[in-house]
């Protein structure tokens, strides 16, 4: 069965293939560029930390986009990839 996760690229993929392999930028020098541990880098690429909204803006201003771009990604992988089987029924109030 194919789930839309095998269909989804997380930020940090879009980070690592849009970004900084095309631009030939490691993750340690970003790292350093933006003045977080490499290992918070590392872990956004490998889809283990999320992009908060002062990460994002480091990496709008280090990479030409915005913060927005970047906070965007994280709430549409998040969304799309919601697991909503245990939330609860809500009543519609609208």
């Amino acid at each position: 069965m194919t789930t839309i996760s095998e269909y989804l690229s997380t930020p940090g993929e879009i980070l690592l293939e849009g970004f900084l392999e095309p631009l030939g930028i490691s993750q340690g020098r970003l790292a350093g560029a933006i003045g977080v541990p490499a290992s918070a880098v590392a872990d956004i690429v490998a889809g283990r930390r999320p992009i908060t909204p002062e990460v994002a803006w480091l990496l709008g201003w280090a990479l030409g986009t915005s913060a927005e771009y970047w906070l965007n990604l994280e709430a549409t992988y998040r969304l799309r990839t919601l697991d909503t089987s245990s939330m609860p029924q809500v009543a519609a109030l609208v």
